[in-house]
């Protein structure tokens, strides 16, 4: 009897470890700031709620053998760190794709493809939750750089990214500047001159003279003054006073003339930087209208400068798109980690759902018997496929995640509807969401939106009352 019960419990046991051996798993790797300008925890945070979200909807069907895990590479908000990191979580933890953040950590990592080098030959799908440049996967652009021009018009296709263009956000600055005063002109010098001070580096470069364009196009007759800071400073060290003294005075860095004191000056730049600017521009008294972008828009700016930035303003993609996967993916992260969503938040969210629904798709579109023969191409050549205009539109969430996986498998279109807009991946690699208009009152609170979803021209989809 003794023996018969012994025997039962190694049946027991090797019928768990065949069951856990039958499970496979995928990695995707995150190549996100951990210690750099832009280093923000939240956004490691909701990819992992993305994952665990995934993987408990998979777990609840009780039919698919597959499990999603992550891993960790710090990118330093640095290119060359980007670059190995990118290389360590594809080639040495077998991630399937990657997921970075900055405009010249995706440009570094996407470069990899171009350079020829075959150990540097990634093959897997890269999607940046928070790289704006205009550069990035336009088939126009132009670099010196071969490998960079190639990289930045993304003919391999492995590019993609869950935040806009600055050029949309380029546009509404522009038409919010010449909305003011006459024509743009506020100081009354009957002449609109825009000051730019902006970052060193691809999205600093890209955004400036996006925005210098459009302003030229509303207003031909306006001066534009562009002012670049290192990347690389030290923020404690930096003379940021010096800047703000460049960017105040009537001297025109950029043409070396004397053309009035500016009616506003734009600021393009990282959130560590950010703080040290913004306190310079306070302490030195300056009255020209400050207006901030997307980057001001982080957590450890408040922190930072508390009250002292109350009153300020900018302009950023919006925090949550509208409806029901927005709301979700709010209280599942509050859930998490007891805060509400940050700034980016939901688009590193987003970038891991549609490469985990695209790696679904692609098992069931190639026919896969084992999960683990789907290659990076495979997932590439779905990403488009969860987004289809007659699918089921499905929800973030772990009971949108299990619908997603149930069409899929039965054959069926779907259309993801992300926490931060609709991610409806183009050709290039590009989605359109929705921007804010933000004030700072103690927190960011956006005090109007655009929608740039159905109207690409960005037109204000509410007035936010009270604010």
């Amino acid at each position: 009897m003794k023996l018969a019960r012994a025997a039962s419990a190694v049946l027991i046991v090797c019928a768990a470890c065949k069951d856990e051996a039958a499970v496979t798993t995928i990695t995707i790797g995150q190549v996100i700031d951990r210690t750099g300008s832009i280093a923000t925890p939240s956004w490691s945070d909701s990819i992992r709620l993305a994952v665990g979200t995934a993987n408990e909807a998979l777990k609840q069907q009780g039919q698919s053998p597959l499990r999603f895990a992550v891993a960790d590479a710090n990118s330093g908000n640095a290119p060359d760190m980007a670059r190995t990191g990118a290389l360590q979580v594809v080639r040495k933890q077998g991630a399937k794709a990657v997921i970075t953040d900055s405009s010249q950590d995706d440009i570094a990592i996407n470069m990899l493809a171009y350079d020829d080098d075959p150990s540097h030959a990634l093959e897997v799908p890269v999607v940046c939750m928070a790289c704006t440049s205009p550069a990035i996967n336009n088939p126009a652009a132009t670099d010196a750089d071969p490998i960079k021009q190639a990289a930045l018009r993304n003919g391999k296709g492995w590019s993609f990214r869950t935040t806009m263009s600055d050029a949309y956000q380029a546009r509404l600055l522009a038409h919010m500047l010449v909305a003011s005063g006459n024509k743009g002109d506020v100081n009354g010098d009957h002449h609109l001159k825009l000051g730019i001070y902006a970052s060193d580096d691809p999205y600093g470069h890209g955004f400036a003279d996006s925005l210098k364009k459009d302003i030229l196009q509303l207003a031909p007759e306006a001066s534009v003054e562009q002012v670049f800071h290192d990347v690389k400073a030290v923020p404690a060290e930096y003379a940021w006073g010096a800047d703000v003294a460049k960017l105040t005075d009537k001297r025109n860095e950029s043409t070396g003339k004397s053309d009035g004191v500016p009616d506003a000056v734009v600021v393009i730049s990282f959130p560590k930087f950010e703080v040290h600017f913004t306190k310079a521009w306070l302490d030195s008294g300056a009255k020209v209208r400050l207006v901030h972008t997307h980057n001001f828009r982080a957590a450890r700016v408040l922190e930072a400068l508390s009250t002292s930035v109350n009153g300020q303003e900018g302009t950023s993609q919006a925090v949550l798109g509208e409806g029901n996967s927005a709301r979700v993916f709010s209280d599942d992260l509050k859930g998490l980690n007891g805060q509400l969503p940050a700034f980016r938040d939901a688009a590193a969210y987003d970038a891991a759902m549609t490469l985990m629904l695209a790696t679904l798709h692609a098992i069931h579109h190639n026919h896969l018997k084992a999960p683990d023969h789907v290659t990076g191409a495979m997932i590439r050549d779905s990403m488009r496929a969860i987004n289809e205009r007659n699918g089921e539109p499905v929800d973030a969430g772990v009971a949108g995640f299990a619908r997603a996986a149930r069409l899929i498998r039965e054959g069926k279109a779907i259309d993801y509807q992300g926490a931060s807009g609709p991610c409806d991946y183009d050709v290039n690699g590009n989605i359109v969401a929705q921007l804010a208009r933000f004030r700072v009152d103690g927190s960011f609170v956006d005090v109007e939106k655009f929608d740039c979803v159905s109207d690409r021209e960005c037109p204000p989809i509410r007035q936010v009352s009270g604010k």
